[in-house]
């Protein structure tokens, strides 16, 4: 799914946002889900700067894991402010989405 770029910086941070709600997760996680979900071009490249930003917002409770012979990966979930900040989407979104319908519906 191709997006216009402001629209879609805004839509594609409320989801790794809701992505990011319940469940730690690292970066390759959010990546796959976002392509399993449809954006297929979804990328390393397009997430980083976004949890960058939002981790230096305050949106994230951080964790760093071993695994097996690997480095320590960073595991990213909401915090209260991400939490805060994805309500706030989802009711922006709601607007959003409601406007869209009424101009889709109307005759004129």
């Amino acid at each position: 799914m191709a997006l216009d770029s402001q629209l879609g910086k805004g839509v594609l941070e409320g989801c790794i946002l809701k992505l990011l709600e319940r469940s730690y997760r690292y970066s390759g996680e959010v990546v796959a889900l976002m392509r399993k979900c449809g954006f297929e071009d979804f990328s390393e490249g397009t997430l980083y700067p976004m949890l960058l930003r939002l981790e230096k917002a305050g949106c994230f409770d951080t964790e760093k894991r071993s695994t097996n012979n690997s480095p320590p990966k960073k595991y990213y979930k909401l915090s209260q402010t991400g939490l805060e900040r994805l309500k706030s989407f989802e009711n922006m979104w709601g607007e959003v989405v409601e406007a869209v319908e009424k101009v889709f519906g109307t005759d004129d």
